[in-house]
């Protein structure tokens, strides 16, 4: 997407809609990816000679559906088509437009595709070893590391935690998570352990020339602002360089707390409420898992497995040689 400036009316519109978002309480990352589709829209719409909203049609909107699903994945398509649905919807709702031009156009199904990269256990205890724990920039390092294992919780929300939502009895409290929702999720002991010594060991100092920062993770140079979101991924990531050389998102961590849940046995409806999943569909992608766990289970589990193989059963058979003759003639009787 180039940076060609939108007409004075499309970014009226557009400002408008993003400052209604954020009166709903919608998250920085949504505002950004909403204003980020529209911008796109409206430079296609300049494109074609287009400058006016109410010109737009349910044909325009087909239209700009086709240039996008030859161009992106069927998952990008769909966010910026949700985009352009809130924001006619925005139009129509304060009567900027008579007739929602995104009705009945249907969006594309999205397909069902299961996480990639998730963590073994051991890879994960790999990574989560590799901070140095004599060193504050490890202790806090680490602390993050194991939060993000235990709760699950998305790198932006990570980021936006003070230290007024950390319990250290076992709970984390979320701010204004996807959709702007706040939910609670357990600390596991040992994540609560390493968050302890952060904030005893660490954050204490770092926070001496500034005591009303409550931002819960501090960069260790001076004069210690709050972590941006982006040092925190690179941290994860050259962490799992280091450990497995191999590049990891934050967000597999996500992805590798829900799995290793599932895999253990947690409720479904657990892990849906731990990540903030609005419907369990979304969060049933973890219960899939792969074809070699599957041949184990069946091969630990299947009623048949107690029964002996046909081989088993053919060595099992006294010779014919040494039966009594009465039992010899009944075994040589046709059926």
């Amino acid at each position: 997407m180039n940076d060609t400036p939108l007409n004075p009316q499309c970014a009226a519109h557009l400002a408008a809609f993003v400052e209604r978002l954020k009166v709903l309480r919608f998250s920085p990352a949504t505002l950004i990816c909403r204003e980020h589709s529209m911008r796109r829209f409206f430079q296609w719409l300049g494109g074609r000679g287009q400058a006016d909203v109410r010109d737009v049609t349910k044909q325009t909107v087909r239209d700009f559906q086709e240039y996008l699903l030859g161009r992106y994945t069927t998952h990008t398509v769909h966010v910026h088509l949700i985009s352009l649905r809130r924001f006619f919807e925005h139009l129509e709702k304060t009567d900027a437009l008579l007739v929602n031009p995104c009705e009945g156009v249907s969006l594309p199904k999205l397909e069902d595709r299961l996480p990639r990269n998730v963590l073994t256990p051991d890879e994960a205890r790999r990574i989560l070893d590799a901070p140095d724990p004599g060193t504050k920039k490890g202790i806090r390092d680490r602390a993050i590391l194991e939060m993000f294992y235990s709760t699950g919780i998305r790198l932006e929300e990570m980021t936006r935690l003070t230290v007024h939502d950390v319990d250290l009895s076992g709970y984390v409290r979320v701010n204004r998570g996807k959709g702007a929702k706040d939910r609670v999720v357990p600390l596991g002991a040992k994540a609560g352990e390493c968050v302890r010594d952060y904030l005893e060991k660490v954050r204490v100092e770092w926070a001496k020339d500034n005591r009303d920062e409550r931002a819960l993770w501090l960069s260790w140079r001076w004069p210690h602002q709050p972590l941006k979101k982006q040092i925190i991924a690179v941290m994860a990531r050259q962490y799992a360089r280091a450990a497995l050389a191999k590049t990891i998102s934050p967000h597999v961590w996500r992805h590798t707390c829900a799995t290793h849940l599932v895999s253990n046995g947690a409720n479904i409806a657990y892990a849906q409420l731990l990540l903030g999943h609005r419907t369990l569909r979304t969060t049933q992608i973890y219960t899939r898992v792969s074809v070699p766990e599957v041949k184990v289970t069946h091969a630990e589990t299947h009623p048949r497995k107690a029964e002996p193989s046909p081989t088993e059963i053919k060595t099992a058979h006294a010779p014919l040689e040494s039966l009594p003759m009465k039992m010899r003639a009944t075994y040589h009787q046709k059926p």
